[in-house]
């Protein structure tokens, strides 16, 4: 059966360090497994992909959501479609503010990234309550809630 993979990471830089202190959350960052490589959206160069040892996270969790083929490609190339897209650096300075409505309509943070993905395929009764125009509104550790993730984690560090 197919599956679509899910991480959620910390890590021990200032960026990520503040993401957490901010959101109060257990991650700073999230992105998509897909053909051996980690695709999400990072500050620099924005939606990319990273081999899959491109980080040691300090915490770690990895998630795979069962599908049907034709989601699973779905999701890919929609995933693919999305590199290159630059990042969304006023999303995040809104978050550090506290003022969640300061976005870019055509940049990404990842968790906006990830839960895009995820609405595209599974829809919003399986992933969070919210529509796609204001998937810049979750942060990782709000997606992580998600009831989707439920009782699909395959990997916890930390």
């Amino acid at each position: 059966m197919p599956v679509i993979t899910v991480r959620f990471i910390a890590g021990a830089g200032f960026v990520s360090r503040s993401i957490l202190r901010v959101t109060n959350s257990l991650f700073s960052h999230t992105e998509f497994g897909i053909d051996g490589k980690w695709v999400g959206a990072h500050s620099g160069d924005g939606v990319q992909e990273r081999a899959f040892d491109y980080c040691a996270p300090s915490r770690e969790y990895v998630y795979e959501i069962p599908c049907s083929e034709y989601q699973a490609a779905q999701l890919q190339v929609w995933v693919r479609s999305q590199i290159g897209k630059s990042y969304n650096y006023w999303d995040i300075v809104g978050l550090l503010l506290k003022n969640r409505n300061l976005n870019s309509p055509g940049r990404m943070i990842c968790s906006q990234f990830v839960t895009e993905g995820l609405l595209m395929v599974f829809g919003a009764n399986r992933v969070l309550n919210v529509l796609p125009d204001y998937a810049f509104l979750i942060t990782p550790e709000t997606l992580h809630l998600s009831p989707i993730f439920v009782g699909r984690r395959v990997k916890k560090v930390g």
